[in-house]
């Protein structure tokens, strides 16, 4: 049976090079920039909503965080006389992350689905660990400035493989035949014995 013409990727070009539809691509585009923004916006906000009397939506936001970050105030950033929803590290990860989003389209094609090499990831996480690593066992004292910077780091690099695995499970063909009934029902029928089939003609 020839294969469905949508499914057809050119064999001159890798799978994980193909470009993607524009809207698809602006569409994930956007949601990681919200979401970014969002983060970034909940953790200052947290602080300012409690300076403004508004304690339930605060405290929402601080157990919100609770999860993901120790929120040691020694170890924060202040705002309006209170910590961040975040600790310092964890602040710069979200920011760079953030900021990293909103110029990924300046940087990198917004149709590409292939990710750097994972070396790039472990190259930005290595200032990190060794400035974890220093204030662990007493050899230096990290400031919240060095926190901040190397969680940045982290952050901004990990945008170029959120966003193309984004990308690629977003766009793929086996994502949108998830969803389709179409498909569905030629999988179970492919799935029957070939008896029940004719017997069912």
């Amino acid at each position: 049976m020839p294969a469905s013409l949508y499914g057809y990727v050119p064999q001159c070009v890798k799978a994980e090079q193909r470009l993607e539809p524009r809207g698809r691509a602006l569409a994930v585009w956007v949601a990681v920039v919200a979401g970014g923004l969002l983060f970034v916006a909940s953790i200052t906000g947290a602080p300012l909503a409690l300076a403004g009397g508004h304690t339930f939506y605060a405290e929402v936001i601080y157990r919100g965080f609770r999860f993901a970050c120790h929120q040691m105030p020694e170890r924060s950033f202040y705002l309006a006389g209170h910590p961040l929803a975040v600790c310092a590290r964890c602040t710069g990860i979200y920011a760079g992350f953030a900021v990293a989003a909103l110029g990924y389209p300046l940087v990198r094609s917004m149709r590409r689905v292939d990710t750097p090499g994972r070396v790039w990831l472990l190259a930005a996480s290595l200032p990190l660990a060794v400035d974890f690593a220093l204030g662990f066992f007493g050899v230096w004292e990290n400031t919240h400035l060095s926190r901040f910077a190397t969680g940045a780091l982290v952050g901004a690099v990990s945008v170029f493989y959120v966003v193309p695995s984004l990308l690629d499970l977003v766009c793929s063909r086996r994502w949108r035949d998830f969803f389709s009934f179409e498909a569905a029902r030629e999988k179970r029928e492919k799935a029957l014995p070939r008896e029940s089939r004719s017997s069912g003609s």
